[in-house]
């Protein structure tokens, strides 16, 4: 079979194709002979050139996990490219490549080469290109491409590579020869060049001076281990080859580890792998229990050394376990579960319900540690990673990791003083350690700041106020107190030179004086502290009006060696505590130009904590009992011959046994105290002071044998002047007398409801006041009571202006008020419903707002080092004196007010007429269910119209009320200034104080008890036999007229009107007794003539049981109107509820019963008439009646006819007058109003009008 157009048939190109190819393969079996074994590929490269057939060859040797490079030999001789990547080769022999002379580019990539030597490479002098990049590459050695002549391009990027010191020859050989490091040569380590191409880093870059990092390290296992005793453990080690010095050792906690057969520990050498890594393999073939504990791997390099850890707990066979425990420290609260014996257990220190949101966004919580040991017990926990709950402690912890500089080191040791004024508040060691460690960090910047000085003095006097123990416990854990020492001690020297020659700061609890002094001139020198004498010398235990000022201690110093007593001290009003004498000859001869002397006085020994574990028996109960004084020399030193220096020391509390003693830093270093007896005598001494003779210059002070050691010194309360004291109980005894009669007996005083209120307010916050004054005002040694006082009487101050206030208001209310007028014919509104809770709100809640916010803002706001507890000065400007102004102003504005109007009705009062004080928001006496919500409807009795004696006037009351106000503004003022000032000033005022105290009581009780008829009254109503000898009078009273009609002067008798009504106060209103009424009933039955006067007087012996009225004594007058025709029917109601109801035919407490003029007479209860009945009273109706009384007339003039038939029937009566029997009806409207208007609102019509 023939193609078309070829001449050759296909079998034939099929033959001819084989044979080339036969053909080929042999000539390239014959190029590559040793290759086919190893699976590498070897073809012919065309050159560019294109000037001869292609001679060169690559070879292929990718992907065939060769564990080295071919042998030189059976690559071929024109070899230009080698490919050796991705296989497993890890080093490289010298002279690997000597017979490739032609060799272009060599690709070792992707393998595990970990070093390279220069020898690797000889031969290759014509290699363009090298790439061995994704090795296990750290460093490179200077001069490993030297063999290289011909490098234009290399890359050896790795996952390992340092570039730090060991790679600095990099940037200079790559400048100075054609060679070109490409960009994918990137650095892995150290942290801070990761990512960073290495051929754009400089040499100064290059460096090995940060902390060590290492590309590897690691240890198996690497949790902790729990493990049972026998067991095999086997731990193995690995670490980047750093250097040649690298290599690793073993410790088991902090102690080195080597073989060691018997305990079945076996530690094997260490190797070296690819010239990269080292490890280590540690063998524990018999675990015992003392393996517990911390294995660490440790890798020492010529850089440093870093280690791995493991925990292992080895348990034994019967393990125990530590039992459930909860801890409650200042790092909060830590619930420790039941844990294995040999077990450290965690906790969070933050207990929170769900952990896993605090560790939200990959921030570790911190934890708490804590071991159990081997028998089963918890040992102490570990919390320092954890923050305190104080606040003080946790702000002062912060303070601590603050960097200082002379920049905030001023700002910074305020803040600490400010939170040391609570020292006396300090309940954790670690208060005063940080407090400590703070003093000692501001005493590098102390030279150049004289400030810092001052405040680091505060600080250390405000630390004197801790609880001895914690001072102790400080200073046996961290020795804080000698650190305080040691800063206060050596503050004066950088601060002393030529040009400050002096210094000297004083506080509380520590005075420091220092001297620049010249020894060729010292003659001598004595020196006192001393502090101010209590004021009136001490017998009152009053201080001045600043003890802030005077509790400091002060320093006195002359020249010359004077003996000076601590009993006999010069200074007036002043108290001597120590003294010092240094003698003239102080100094040797051969002593500098210029030293430098500093004293240093402690109040108390609370810095100086005795020794505990003393050689002397008899020590361990002395304590220091005197002020400790401290001699100091800076420059120079004591000369050896030098006479004693004298050292004059008060006792603190009565002790016995007294010892001389001194206190120095070497001392402290030798023993646990640092108090010693060399160098000290104890020349005299007594009850009150000793005396001591030193040799050393030191901290002198005197133990003594106190009992109960150790103890707190007692706080010595300070009192008022007894002044004070005794006219602050007359006046509390004169309050409460008005407060409990008034609430006793208020149904039976005749007062407005309002009056009652802010009287028994005001009263009860005067009392509030001047008790907590008294009480409290001068406890400022106790924090939390004293900011108690300051509340109470911030608050009670207020409110009882504000109650004066409140009275003013109500007072000038009723002196505006006028009788609203109302059509003819329109009935009269209802009065306004207005509660009294509103005047609470205003007189009590303002005041307790303002307490509160302004406690809230910063509780430190009363009483805060303050000479009495009261409010800081510049709080109490807007806190008190800024509300207190605007209350008085307000209250004077009601009195000018409240005067100008009382003027204005004086003058427009007619000659020979009386006004009654009107009461347009007052009633009478209040009833028993009066509240705070209800309204001012009238509660009480309808008749209030009391004698001048009985109840005041408008003028009389608005006197009373600006005396008072006077008063407690006098009494205020009086106590305040008293506190203010100091010696015979505060005497003056704590007089004044008094005189206003007596004077407010005998007067508010005088007004509100003796003078007030009612009063009297009801104090005799509870003595029986009074009541027993009381006649019952008769109740006569004229209805007053309004709104025109006639006063009672201008008394008449008037007709019947159209309407059988007559009008409000237009005749007498006369009440007596019922059974008058009746008997004369009785006579109109029988046509007695109008107009005829009949005295009667019914048989006190009457004994029917429907009889419950009283027979009136004497005679009286009745004067009747009309003939026969006008008969009453009388209804008596018999139940005592609802509004204006009556009781056994009498009003009951709390009806307006007889109030109104319209209304006939009634007779009284017994306790209602012995309460009311007087001769002379006049009736005075209040606002609400007379408004109920108009509209009840009005309703009646529209009546053409009475409403009710009036039928009377009375049997006849026997001839002495004596009623043998009576039917008396009298009908009422009891239709749902209250008592006020209930009792004066009666429907009842009356065709003629009749008075009885």
């Amino acid at each position: 079979m023939i193609v078309p157009g070829v001449g050759i048939p296909v079998l034939g190109r099929l033959l001819l194709m084989l044979a080339l190819l036969s053909a080929s393969e042999s000539r390239l079996t014959q190029a590559c002979p040793g290759l086919i074994t190893s699976g590498c590929s070897c073809t012919d490269e065309r050159s560019k050139a294109h000037a001869s057939p292609a001679v060169r060859k690559r070879v292929s040797c990718s992907s065939e996990e060769l564990s080295e490079t071919p042998e030189p030999g059976l690559l071929p001789n024109r070899t230009v490219t080698l490919d050796l990547r991705s296989n497993l080769i890890s080093t490289i022999m010298p002279g690997a490549f000597l017979n490739l002379p032609e060799l272009r580019k060599l690709d070792l990539s992707n393998n595990r080469i970990g070093c390279l030597t220069p020898d690797m490479f000889q031969g290759l002098t014509n290699l363009t290109k090298l790439n061995l990049s994704g090795n296990i590459l750290s460093t490179l050695d200077p001069g490993v491409f030297q063999e290289l002549p011909s490098l234009k391009l290399v890359n050896f990027n790795s996952d390992f590579l340092s570039c730090d010191c060991g790679l600095r020859w990099v940037p200079g050989y790559f400048r100075t020869t054609t060679a070109r490091l490409g960009d994918e040569t990137i650095c892995a380590f150290p942290k801070i060049l990761h990512g960073k191409p290495l051929r754009g880093l400089r040499e100064s870059q290059l460096t090995c001076d940060g902390p060590l990092e290492l590309h590897t390290l690691s240890l198996l296992p690497s949790q902790r281990q729990v493990v049972f005793k026998g067991d095999r453990l086997p731990f193995h080690c690995t670490a980047a080859l750093v250097d040649k010095i690298t290599a690793l050792h073993w410790r088991h906690n902090g102690q080195l580890v080597t073989s060691d057969p018997v305990m079945g520990v076996s530690l094997e050498p260490s190797v070296v792998h690819d010239c990269t890594f080292i490890t280590s393999e540690l063998i524990l073939s018999n675990v015992h229990v003392e393996a517990s504990g911390d294995w660490d791997c440790v890798v020492a390099t010529g850089r440093g050394n870093t280690s791995r850890s493991v925990e292992i707990v080895v348990l034994e066979n019967s393990a125990s376990f530590c039992p459930e425990e909860r801890i409650t420290n200042n790092r909060g609260e830590f619930r420790w579960p039941r844990t294995l014996a040999g077990i450290t257990s965690y906790q969070h220190c933050l207990q929170l319900r769900h952990p896993s949101q605090a560790m939200g966004g990959g921030v570790e919580q911190k934890q708490a540690s804590r071991y159990c040991d081997r028998s089963g017990s918890w040992e102490e926990g570990n919390y320092d990673s954890c923050l305190y709950t104080n606040d003080i402690t946790r702000v002062l912890h912060t303070f601590i990791l603050m960097p200082i500089n002379a920049s905030n080191a001023v700002t910074l040791a305020h803040q600490v003083r400010t939170y040391t004024l609570e020292a006396s508040g300090f309940t954790d060691t670690m208060d005063v350690m940080y407090v400590a460690q703070m003093m000692e960090k501001f005493m590098e910047y102390v030279g150049p700041l004289q400030e810092l000085s001052e405040v680091l003095v505060e600080m250390g006097s405000n630390l004197m106020q801790v609880d001895d123990q914690i001072l102790a416990q400080a200073q046996r854990e961290k020795r804080a107190c000698s650190s305080i020492v040691y800063s206060l001690e050596t503050l004066a020297w950088p601060q002393l030179h030529s040009h400050a020659q002096d210094l000297s700061m004083i506080s509380n609890n520590i005075l420091m004086e220092a001297h620049f002094i010249r020894p060729s001139h010292f003659t001598g020198m004595s020196c006192t502290a001393y502090k101010r004498r209590e004021s009136f010398s001490g017998n009152l235990g009053l201080e001045g009006a600043e003890p802030n000022q005077e509790q400091q201690l002060r320093f006195r110093c002359a020249t010359g060696t004077h003996n000076t007593s601590l009993n006999n001290f010069p200074m007036k009003n002043a108290v001597a505590l120590a003294s010092v004498v240094l003698p003239a000859s102080l100094f040797p001869p051969d002593a500098p130009a210029d030293c430098k002397l500093q004293f240093v006085v402690f109040r108390t020994g609370r810095f100086f904590p005795f020794s505990e574990n003393s050689s002397d028996p008899g020590e361990g109960r002395r304590g220091v009992n005197t002020p400790v004084v401290y001699v100091g020399l800076n420059g120079c030193s004591m000369w050896n011959r030098s006479d004693p220096i004298l050292v004059s020391l008060r006792h603190t509390t009565p002790g016995h046994d007294p010892v001389a003693a001194q206190w120095s830093l070497p001392a402290l270093q030798r023993q646990h105290g640092g108090w010693s007896r060399e160098g000290c005598q104890l020349a005299h001494t007594d009850s009150a002071t000793s005396t001591l003779h030193c040799y050393v210059l030191s901290n002198y002070a005197v133990l003594q044998e106190v009992p109960e050691f150790p103890h707190s010194p007692s706080i010595s309360v300070r009192v008022l002047h007894p002044v004070a004291y005794t006219c602050t109980a007359i006046l509390l005894l004169c309050l409460a007398t008005i407060i409990i009669t008034h609430l006793l007996h208020h149904s039976s005083i005749h007062i407005s409801r309002k009056s009652w209120h802010t009287l028994l307010n005001t009263c009860f916050h005067i009392a509030m006041t001047t008790a907590v004054y008294a009480g409290g005002i001068t406890l400022t040694s106790y924090p939390v009571p004293c900011q108690a006082v300051g509340i109470a009487l911030h608050y009670s101050s207020l409110s009882t202006l504000l109650w004066i206030g409140v009275s003013a208001r109500v007072l000038y209310k009723e002196a505006i008020w006028r009788m609203p007028r109302q059509p003819e014919g329109e009935p009269l509104p209802p009065p306004t419903q207005r509660p009294m809770l509103r005047f609470y709100l205003i007189a009590g809640g303002v005041p307790l707002i303002i307490c509160g916010v302004t406690a809230a803002v910063n509780l430190h706001n009363y009483g805060d080092n303050s000479p009495y507890c009261w409010l800081v000065w510049r709080p109490s400007l807007g806190s008190f004196f800024v509300p207190a102004g605007l209350a008085v102003l307000v209250t004077w504005i009601y009195f000018l007010c409240t005067a100008f109007r009382l003027r204005h009705r004086v003058n427009k009062q007619r000659p020979g007429s009386s006004l009654s004080s009107p009461l347009p928001e007052s009633q009478p006496a209040l009833g028993g269910s009066a509240s705070l919500l209800s309204t001012d409807a009238v509660v009480g009795n309808a008749h209030p119209a009391l004698t001048p004696e009985d109840q005041y006037s408008l003028r009389v009351r608005f006197l009373t009320l600006v005396t008072t106000h006077f008063l407690f503004l006098a009494l205020w003022g009086g106590g305040a200034m008293a506190m203010w000032l100091t010696g015979h000033g505060s005497l003056l005022f704590s007089c004044l104080y008094g005189i206003a105290a007596t004077v407010l009581g005998v007067f508010l009780v005088v007004n509100h008890c003796f003078r007030r008829l009612d009063v009297r009254t009801s104090w005799l109503s509870c003595c029986p036999g009074y009541r027993r000898s009381q006649p019952m009078p008769a109740y006569v009273t004229t209805c007053a007229t309004v709104s025109g009609v006639q006063t009672t002067s201008e008394q008449r008798s008037s007709s019947s009107t159209p309407s059988g009504i007559s009008s409000v106060g237009s005749g007498p209103c006369k009440l007596t007794n019922l059974l008058q009424v009746a008997q004369d009933n009785t006579n109109n039955a029988t046509r007695a003539s109008a107009g005829t006067n009949t005295s009667t007087s019914t048989d006190n012996n009457n004994k029917q049981a429907n009889n419950l009225g009283r027979t009136k004594q004497g005679s009286s007058q009745y004067h009747h109107r009309g003939e026969g025709r006008s008969h009453y029917r009388l209804k008596a109601l018999r139940s005592g509820g609802g509004g204006g109801s009556m009781g056994a035919l009498g009003p009951t407490e709390g009806s307006d019963g007889g109030s109104s003029g319209s209304r006939k007479p009634f007779p009284l209860l017994p306790s209602v008439a012995s309460r009311v009945a007087m001769q002379g009273y006049r009736c005075s109706a209040s606002r609400d009646n007379l408004k109920l009384a108009a509209a009840a007339e009005r309703e009646a003039k529209r009546s053409s006819y009475p409403l009710n038939s009036i039928t009377s029937t009375v049997p006849g009566a026997a001839l002495n007058g004596s009623l043998k029997s009576s039917m008396i009806e009298v009908e009422l409207d009891t239709s749902g109003t209250d008592h006020s208007q209930s009792s004066v609102g009666m429907k009842s019509m009356w065709k003629s009008e009749t008075t009885v």
